[in-house]
């Protein structure tokens, strides 16, 4: 009995369902419709504004430094100091990486000592050529004033005595025979008056002494008047000869002392030349010395440390690397077909994937004039603003190049815009419907665009849902 009354309920229920089914789609269907034609599409818009639009072009590179130093060593030596490390703020001529100089210093020493020494030889040089000089210039006076006295000896002895001579040996003979005829006569009459007793035995003697040097004289005078006239004999001539040919060779030696002037100026020279040659190779090693102590040329950061006290840096082997991050700036490559548009001191706006978000100002230094054979792009130069050294050689970069600038304009977003078969298009709200009006387009970015013509600032613009719209058809604006 309750099965039969529990499956009589349910067929009751089906056939009311069945019944009223049809109705209730009459009622709610109709209905539903309306609504929707009443509140239109849903979209959702933003608005056409009036500002300032730019054309760009985008480039992309590296940051590179303009100021970027490897140090590496110009002699064989072991390193015994890095005072520095990766970070480190260096400045110019400070001494970076040092090499062991025990054995440097020592050769600077013997080249100072060797320098000395050479010194001392070219002062000695110096003065033994001043001193024998003088004396050269002395000997050569005193040869030529004997060879003039000898010569003048010989001539006289050669020609005999002059009439002059003659003349005064005979008045010398004249005179001594009138003193011995006077000493002679004085002489008798002094014996005469010592026979008589009249005088001393004493002025007797001085008569006779006086008698007797007169008598002397008078002789001498009587042979030197006999050599005046006789002349010169042949060995008094062969010995002034003699004398004539000594004094010419010891003229001839003087002056060929003389000629060893030009050899004692050879041997300056060659002192002169062995100063220079030490003096040369102590500058060589003082500067051997100095290249052991490797500096850096400029201030910066140090970017790599690649050596270690204790290891061996042989020539041109890399060592450190410094980098002023002060001087970065950013090389971009630039298409051909927009190089023309690329001015030296436009701005730019750098951003770096190493630090999302932010933004680096710059200006256009440089454009490289000729571009690279296989991508056919040329490279630009870029300034940019680096104080706190954010930016690091080695990031990659891109660029956006201001080319151009338009200001009061209207400016839309791209998400408004849809293709057509004559062009581009948007809707515009006005009220609750959705009007088609075909645009033209200025300067684009990414994000927006400007509009020549087809958009006034203020209006409101489907950007989501636009691909659901015809010309007139009603929309309704989502929150």
């Amino acid at each position: 009995m309750r099965k039969a009354a529990a499956f009589g309920i349910v067929v009751i229920v089906v056939l009311v369902a069945i019944i009223a089914g049809p109705k209730m789609a009459r009622k709610h269907g109709p209905r539903n419709t309306a609504d929707k034609q009443q509140t239109g599409i849903s979209v959702r818009v933003a608005y056409a504004r009036t500002g300032t639009m730019l054309s760009t072009v985008e480039v992309s590179g590296d940051i590179r430094a303009l100021k970027q130093v490897v140090l590496s060593a110009k002699i064989s030596g072991r390193v015994v100091s890095v005072p520095f490390r990766e970070g480190d703020s260096v400045s110019a001529e400070r001494v970076v990486v040092q090499q062991d100089t025990s054995d440097l210093r020592a050769q600077v020493r013997q080249a100072e000592a060797a320098l000395e020494s050479t010194k001392s030889k070219l002062s000695q040089a110096l003065t033994s050529a001043r001193l024998s000089d003088t004396q050269t210039e002395a000997q050569v006076a005193q040869a030529k004033a004997a060879l003039d006295a000898a010569k003048a000896n010989l001539r006289m002895l050669k020609t005999g005595a002059r009439t002059q001579e003659r003349a005064q040996a005979e008045n010398a003979v004249a005179s001594a025979k009138a003193n011995f005829e006077h000493a002679k006569q004085d002489l008798e009459r002094m014996r005469g008056l010592y026979a008589e007793g009249a005088i001393s035995k004493q002025r007797i003697d001085l008569a006779q002494m006086q008698y007797d040097v007169a008598a002397a004289q008078y002789d001498s005078a009587k042979q030197q008047l006999s050599l005046v006239k006789a002349g010169a004999r042949d060995e008094e001539i062969e010995s002034a000869e003699k004398q004539v040919a000594q004094a010419q060779e010891a003229l001839r030696i003087a002056e060929a002392n003389r000629a060893r002037k030009a050899l004692r100026q050879e041997d300056i020279k060659v002192a002169e030349a062995g100063v220079a040659q030490a003096e040369a190779s102590l500058a060589y090693a003082r500067q051997q010395l100095a290249n052991a102590s490797i500096r850096t040329p400029i201030s910066g950061t140090v970017s790599r440390r690649l050596t270690e006290p204790g290891e061996m840096a042989s020539p041109g082997a890399p060592l450190i690397e410094i980098v002023a991050l002060d001087t970065a700036y950013f090389e971009a490559s630039v298409s051909e077909t927009d190089m023309h548009k690329v001015k030296v001191g436009q701005p730019v706006r750098v951003s770096v994937d190493a630090l999302p978000g932010r933004k680096f100002g710059g200006a256009v230094h440089k454009i490289f004039p000729t571009a690279d054979k296989k991508t056919r792009q040329f490279t630009v130069r870029i300034q940019v603003l680096n104080r706190i050294g954010a930016l690091k050689p080695g990031m990659f970069a891109r660029g956006s190049i201001e080319v151009a600038k338009h200001e009061d304009t209207v400016i839309i977003p791209k998400d408004a815009l849809i293709p057509t078969g004559k062009g581009l298009a948007v809707y515009v709200v006005l009220g609750s419907v959705a009007k088609s009006r075909p645009v033209t387009l200025g300067f684009e970015t990414r994000e927006e665009a400007e509009v020549l013509s087809g958009a006034s600032p203020g209006d409101k613009l489907v950007v989501v849902g636009q691909d659901k719209l015809s010309d007139g058809v009603r929309v309704h604006v989502a929150d």
